[in-house]
């Protein structure tokens, strides 16, 4: 997954705590500065075949011929992306659960769910996107000064820890 996303990462950060808009805190799995905006991605590593849909409460996973319920991942994402977006207004954050290379969605997959063999072709996208590297910037650094990362700031004056 590296390779596939070098060309687009500015800067990123794992396993952060940001406030999740009403009260709470919520982790993000992994946030990158982009030029277009930031992006949010959640990965699954599941293999087999994968059946789901934006609005459907429970995902199925069969593998070895036995099958297996779990939440639609997007439901998070989404929270998630509202999150970000109490942090940054007005800027853009695209997202993406990412599952194994060896996970099939037979009926089709969501448009925000990427496998890893479909990823570097689903990131063409943003080259349709507009480039706004300085407000995107700003956001990050707003984001960075409230994100708590093993209960410590996450950024440091002088430096970043990710």
């Amino acid at each position: 997954m590296n390779s596939i996303m070098e060309p687009y990462v500015k800067d990123e950060v794992k396993q952060i705590i940001i406030p999740d808009g009403i009260g709470g805190l919520l982790e993000i799995e992994h946030l990158i500065l982009l030029e277009q905006g930031l992006f949010l991605i959640e990965s699954y590593p599941m293999a087999g075949n994968l059946y789901g849909a934006d609005t459907i409460d429970q995902w199925t996973q069969i593998i070895d011929g036995r099958s297996y319920k779990f939440a639609n991942p997007l439901r998070r994402l989404r929270t998630s992306r509202q999150a970000i977006k109490s942090l940054a207004p007005n800027i853009p954050v695209f997202c993406r659960v990412i599952f194994n290379a060896d996970s099939f969605f037979p009926k089709g997959k969501p448009a925000e769910v990427s496998v890893l063999e479909s990823l570097a072709e689903d990131m063409m996208v943003l080259n349709n996107e507009k480039m706004i590297p300085e407000q995107a910037q700003q956001a990050w650094d707003r984001i960075l000064r409230v994100a708590r990362k093993n209960g410590q700031a996450v950024y440091r004056e002088g430096g970043f820890d990710g």
